[in-house]
């Protein structure tokens, strides 16, 4: 029974055009959610696989131009298949023992010519007529012979050629099923040729690569994420630092300010103290000292 090929499968003619099999595929894919409940999970994923395949491989046009060519070359094999090496053996076999009953009958005539040879050896007009016409019959049947010979030699190298082209035929067969075999055991999914097995090999490194770039996407988004929370810690961090830093400094500025502030007012209240005590002195002496206090005080206010 012949496969089905991907037209066949999406039931669209080779002649569909982009949205023709699109459409083809949302419906295939429809019918086959209704069965799901129907079919094991296997099956229902090989034919979700396969109806796949056929969409990506007909709506893009190089693998459809290419899935074409493998057809017409299957569709030209076929035709050529009319006349196949074993149907060709058989009239090959048949035309031999055709030449072979036609080797005996030719065999028996150069015997009976041979016989009448000696039978009419004696000399004589008419002995010597029917001696020529044995002669001529008996180089005649030697020639058929030969001919018989090359033709029987030429039958049988045609015949092993022929054998030797089936059995290279059967071997690559073999070898096609086991690949076919080995990669269902691998993947789950039966390839009805190696051309569906290109195709879904093709289909599934698609598949690992588009898996492959996302995963390096999504492990160069966290690596990205990660430096900027790193980044915004450290931004943190140093922010914190510096508001720690200014707050210090403040603080030390404003005990400084107010140690200042204090020692101004000492200062104050000592020059006061010395003011009063110059409007007490007595003596020239004790003002002259309480005036140089009172100048030195207020030399240390002018200095801080």
């Amino acid at each position: 029974m012949p496969r089905l090929t991907l037209y066949q499968i999406l039931g669209v003619p080779p002649t569909a055009g982009e949205m023709e099999v699109r459409s083809a595929f949302e419906r295939e894919m429809a019918v086959l959610e209704s069965r799901r409940a129907q079919l094991t999970h296997l099956e229902f994923s090989e034919r979700q696989q396969l109806l796949q395949v056929a969409s990506d491989t007909l709506v893009d046009p190089f693998l459809r131009a290419r899935y074409d060519a493998e057809l017409e070359a299957k569709a030209r094999a076929r035709a050529a298949a009319a006349g196949s090496p074993l149907a060709r053996r058989e009239q090959a076999r048949a035309d031999a023992l055709g030449l072979r009953a036609d080797a005996l009958s030719l065999r028996a005539d150069a015997m009976l010519a041979r016989a009448e040879l000696d039978a009419f050896a004696t000399p004589g007009p008419a002995a010597a007529t029917r001696v020529l016409d044995a002669t001529k019959l008996l180089v005649r049947a030697i020639g058929l012979l030969t001919l018989i010979g090359v033709l029987a030699f030429g039958i049988t190298r045609c015949a092993a050629v022929g054998s030797i082209d089936k059995r290279a035929e059967i071997e690559a067969k073999a070898a096609e099923q086991i690949r076919l075999e080995e990669y269902h055991r691998t993947y789950g999914v039966r390839p009805a040729n190696i051309a569906e097995l290109e195709l879904l090999e093709t289909e599934r490194r698609r598949q690992e690569n588009e898996a492959r770039l996302a995963e390096q996407e999504k492990r160069a988004r966290e690596e990205a994420e990660r430096r900027w929370q790193s980044d915004w810690r450290q931004l943190g961090e140093r922010a914190e630092q510096d508001r720690r830093a200014a707050e210090m400094a403040r603080r030390n500025a404003e005990y400084e300010a107010r140690q200042r502030a204090a020692r101004d007012l000492e200062l104050k209240y000592r020059e006061e103290e010395l003011q009063l005590e110059l409007q007490e002195a007595r003596s020239d002496r004790e003002r002259a000292r309480i005036e140089l206090q009172i100048r030195q005080l207020r030399e240390q206010r002018q200095l801080r």
